[in-house]
């Protein structure tokens, strides 16, 4: 192993015992049933504010299953899955001068059977939330399912196959002209060079598909859309130290600039502004949150 490799291993390592347990238990496949068969369509993050609970994802992941009539359902553990019924909330256009939704997130609030039914996961409360600007040398890493390593489930005997994306990048620091849809105030942009990718040991990573084919980077990142986007580390501290950072999920994931390789997530700020719009009842919760 080279010298190189071996430093990557050891930033690699440090990255990871950064990332809090609750990262991963907050973090649920979104799926939908096709032709029998269950596939996976994109992730969520599970957020309890009082006593409302509530799944967070990418508006245009409830678009696409709504227009091609798709009920939802989410990852409960153990291969199981909770439909989601009801009206998911998206946020919309026609804001701070764009026709288009620059925000592209959506809330549902979970019924308490569907609640029960995911009694093995862990609900991020808003103190585990990070709306503020961001340190432009701040470390992040994302939590999502790819669909292209995911297996459907075609019978009730067989379960859906997932395979987890953890991955850890910095903020992008190329031009980000001509980038639609993109406004720094309400997005993180975040580097995607499939060139920086590596496996735990430091060594080169590629991405491929189930099947061993080679997959662009990071274009087929396709049914992430949704996942959390958590701040783990800064580059201003020694690796050593992120353990003892304040990691806190900032962002979610809502789209890819596949020829500038970067990935957009947008600010939690969009999220809080969502749900203190349309429940009246959690705003004092919200508001505490804001002023702290």
């Amino acid at each position: 192993m080279t010298d190189g490799s071996e430093i990557q291993k050891d930033l690699n390592q440090h990255a990871t015992a950064a990332i809090p347990a609750h990262a991963w238990e907050s973090t649920v496949a979104i799926v939908i049933a096709h032709e029998g068969q269950v596939h996976q369509f994109g992730t969520g993050i599970l957020l309890r504010i009082a006593d409302s609970s509530f799944v967070v994802t990418a508006g245009h992941v409830v678009r696409q299953a709504s227009e091609h009539g798709k009920t939802l359902g989410i990852s409960s553990g153990a291969g199981s899955f909770v439909a989601v019924a009801g009206q998911f909330l998206c946020s919309c256009g026609h804001q701070y001068g764009s026709d288009e939704d620059l925000f592209d997130v959506a809330v549902h609030r979970l019924p308490d059977d569907a609640v029960k039914r995911l009694a093995g996961k862990t609900f991020l409360r808003l103190t585990d939330v990070d709306c503020g600007e961001q340190s432009r040398t701040a470390v992040y890493t994302l939590f999502g399912f790819p669909a292209v390593w995911a297996r459907p489930s075609a019978a009730d005997s067989e379960v859906l196959q997932l395979r987890a994306l953890q991955f850890t990048t910095y903020r992008f620091d190329r031009h980000t002209d001509a980038l639609e849809g993109f406004q720094d105030r309400f997005h993180l942009l975040l580097d995607a060079d499939p060139n920086g990718i590596s496996n735990d040991d430091g060594s080169a990573a590629v991405f491929r598909n189930l099947d061993g084919q080679d997959m662009a980077f990071p274009r087929g990142l396709g049914g992430i859309s949704g996942c959390s986007v958590w701040r783990i580390g800064d580059l201003r501290l020694p690796p050593s130290d992120w353990r003892r950072f304040e990691a806190r999920n900032v962002a979610v994931q809502t789209g890819v600039y596949s020829p500038r390789r970067a990935i957009k997530a947008t600010r939690w700020i969009a999220v809080s502004t969502l749900l203190y719009d349309a429940f009246p009842e959690l705003r004092p919760a919200i508001e505490l949150w804001r002023l702290d």
